[in-house]
Order: C-alpha cells, then sequence, then structure tokens
C-alpha cells in the first residue's frame, strides 16, 4: 500500500493562496478611475464606497493608502486577535469559531506590517511586537483544543469552527491515534 501524505508547508502555501484568491470588503479613501493590478481591471471607485475585492487587490491598494479593510472584515488586526486570545483563554475546553483562512491572514498582516518596520513611525513597530507575541499565544492553545476534538472524535462536530490548517492537522491526528489504537489492542 502507497500513502502520500501532504506536508504541513503545502497546506500553509495552498492556504496563503486561497486567502490571497478570498474576496472581503474594503473601503475605497478617495476617487479613482479604473485601476489595472496584476492585469486585472477593477473600477471606477468613488471614495467612501465599500468594495468586494480579491485580498492580493485590497493589499496593493492598503500598500499605496487608496483604501483600508472594513471594519466587518478586518479578522486579522490586532484588536481582533487580541479579542480572540481573550476568549480562548476564557473558554479552555471551547473551540471558538474562527475565520477559515485566519491564520494565513495573520501571515500576510504580520509581512505587510514588517515591509514597513523601517518607518519611524512607533507604533506600527510596538504593533508588530504585539503581533508576535500573541500569535505564538493563540497558536498553543488552539493545539491543545485540537488534540482533545482530535483525542474526543468530535472532529464532525467542531471543524467547522477551524482554520484550514487546522482542520488539516487535526484529521491528521485522528489517523495517526486510529493507527496507533489499531496497532496497540491487536
Amino acid at each position: 500500500m502507497i500513502e502520500i501524505r501532504e506536508h504541513t508547508s503545502d497546506i500553509v502555501r495552498r492556504s496563503d493562496m486561497a486567502f490571497l484568491n478570498a474576496y472581503r470588503d474594503c473601503l475605497i479613501k478617495e476617487d479613482m478611475s479604473e485601476i489595472i493590478v496584476g492585469g486585472k481591471k477593477f473600477g471606477p471607485f468613488k471614495a467612501g464606497s465599500k468594495v468586494h475585492l480579491p485580498n492580493w487587490v485590497i493589499e496593493n491598494l492598503v500598500h499605496r493608502k487608496i483604501a483600508d479593510i472594513s471594519q466587518e472584515d478586518d479578522y486579522d488586526s490586532l484588536r481582533h486577535l487580541q479579542n480572540i486570545y481573550r476568549v480562548e483563554e476564557d473558554h479552555p475546553h471551547r473551540i471558538q469559531e474562527f475565520h477559515p483562512l485566519l491564520y494565513s491572514a495573520l501571515r500576510r498582516s504580520l509581512l505587510n506590517l514588517q515591509e514597513d518596520r523601517t518607518s519611524i513611525d512607533p507604533r506600527i513597530r510596538d504593533e508588530i511586537k504585539k503581533m508576535q507575541r500573541i500569535i505564538p499565544l493563540i497558536v498553543e492553545t488552539r493545539l491543545s483544543k485540537i488534540l482533545r476534538v482530535a483525542k474526543s472524535g468530535a472532529y464532525q462536530d467542531k471543524r467547522k469552527g477551524m482554520t484550514l490548517e487546522e482542520r488539516w492537522l487535526c484529521e491528521e491526528m485522528i489517523a495517526l491515534l486510529s493507527s496507533w489504537r489499531a496497532e496497540i489492542t491487536q
């Protein structure tokens, strides 16, 4: 029997691509005629309008200070991340529902902030430090919850609240635990 398994890095790259191609809302800051990003045409846009665009386009517009991510879709902001961590800590046995692309969004957000690291704005440097501290705490908290779900057999009930990477990890853990149990109890 040949078994081919995916590597964590493959799952992370796939999730990152899904994030970049996923759409969310942004707020346009100024009137713009048609724009071309990566050979695709978008627009025209009026200042103050809410527009549904792929994340790769929004990243370009935000970088140029032409747009901001709309507040309800800003799930990778530091404030949202701090709220997530608070809820995770307050409810150690409950899987809080995460956006399926949260980790990819956080990686991109941190990467984009780090590109601005040369900025003399101390707020940006402070935000980077805070994100770098809180992300591993959330990951470790979630890891223990994922292990409990994999062990308990409650995956189908809990998978909806997990990110893509967490689903993959839980499925891998379920397969590993199942195989281990089968071998041990023979």
